[in-house]
């Protein structure tokens, strides 16, 4: 490769630049989900798919919000569903309800809001189970090596 043809490919890095950082940040998002997804499973919280898809991007209760904005690019990834909190933070019972439903045949609540029966539910705390702080944390200590992973692809990538 002679000067101007490393010049060319400089200048095509420079311009591309945004362009490659913004998906570097969409893939450590993705990462940062799978994170999540994996200690949900680890901890064996949930036996639907409502919360598990809400830590997948695009699915129902998916937050992904990207914004670039005066040299700074920050991508918000989480669940909006209001359970996903409750588990990870805990919660308190206060008051004895009734929720109406049936057990299916291995012994699974199935909630039906037109069942004749259900159960009552009692008042009584939850700990929290704090996998999202879990799963951060671990993305976090392998957070370095995985942006110089994708930051050499990409590099790689552009000077072919």
């Amino acid at each position: 490769m002679n000067f101007a043809e490393f010049q060319k490919k400089m200048e095509r890095l420079n311009r591309d630049m945004p362009r490659i950082m913004e998906r570097i940040v969409y893939q450590l998002g993705e990462e940062l989900l799978n994170h999540v997804i994996d200690e949900i499973n680890r901890q064996d919280l949930i036996d639907t798919g409502s919360m598990w898809q809400s830590f997948a991007q695009g699915g129902e209760g998916n937050v992904w919000e990207f914004d670039a904005d005066r040299n700074t690019l920050t991508l918000e990834v989480g669940s909006n569903l209001t359970h996903a909190e409750l588990v990870n933070e805990g919660y308190t019972i206060n008051h004895r309800y009734f929720v109406p439903g049936y057990w299916n045949s291995v012994g699974k609540f199935i909630y039906d809001p037109n069942a004749k029966g259900g159960f009552m539910v009692r008042p009584r705390s939850f700990i929290g189970r704090h996998y999202f702080d879990i799963a951060l944390e671990e993305f976090q200590g392998g957070m370095q090596a995985l942006i110089e992973k994708l930051l050499q692809a990409e590099l790689e990538r552009m000077v072919r």
